[in-house]
C-alpha cells in the first residue's frame, strides 16, 4: 500500500472500498503519538476528541480517490498558549482547512496557471477531478500562495 499510495504511510489504513465510481480509503491517525500545538508548538498527546476529514486526492486507477481519515482533537498543555485545542495534521496529506491533499492542490493549481477558467475545469473533469471554473485558480491566484 505505501508504494502505490505514499502519502497515506503516516497513517493507519482501515479499509478500502472500491466502486465504479470512486475509490475509498478510510484511514486514522496513530493514537498517543504527540503532536505539535499550532500556535505554541509544543507536544501534546491529551486527546479531546477525534472527528473524520474527507479529502479529495488525485486519482486512481481512473477513479476519483476519497479519503476518510479520522484524525484527534488535541488540548494543548501549554496553560499560557492562546490555543485551548488543534487539531492534528498528517504531514503530506492535510493541510489546515483543506480538503483537497497537497498532491492533488498542485495538481489543480498547475491546471490552473495553464488553462485557467473554463478550460482548466474541462481538462481536470478528463482527469476525474471535477470543479467548477470558479474553483481553478488562475494564473494570479496561484502566485500568491
Amino acid at each position: 500500500m505505501a508504494s502505490l499510495l505514499p502519502q497515506l504511510v503516516n497513517v493507519l489504513v482501515v479499509s478500502t472500498d472500491v466502486s465504479d465510481a470512486v475509490v475509498t480509503v478510510r484511514a486514522r491517525t496513530r493514537s498517543g503519538v504527540p503532536e505539535g500545538c499550532t500556535g505554541c508548538g509544543q507536544p501534546s498527546a491529551w486527546c479531546h476528541s477525534r472527528y473524520v476529514r474527507r479529502l479529495a486526492d488525485v486519482t486512481l486507477g481512473g477513479r476519483p480517490l476519497r479519503i476518510e481519515l479520522s484524525v484527534r482533537r488535541l488540548y494543548c498543555e501549554n496553560p499560557t498558549c492562546p490555543k485551548v485545542t488543534f487539531a492534528e495534521q498528517v504531514p503530506g496529506l492535510t493541510v489546515r482547512y483543506q480538503r483537497r491533499t497537497p498532491q492533488l492542490q498542485r495538481l489543480v493549481e498547475a491546471v490552473g496557471v495553464v488553462l485557467a477558467g473554463r478550460g482548466g475545469a474541462r481538462m481536470l473533469r478528463v482527469l476525474n477531478v471535477t470543479l467548477s471554473r470558479c474553483t481553478v485558480p488562475s494564473w494570479s491566484t496561484a502566485r500568491h500562495r
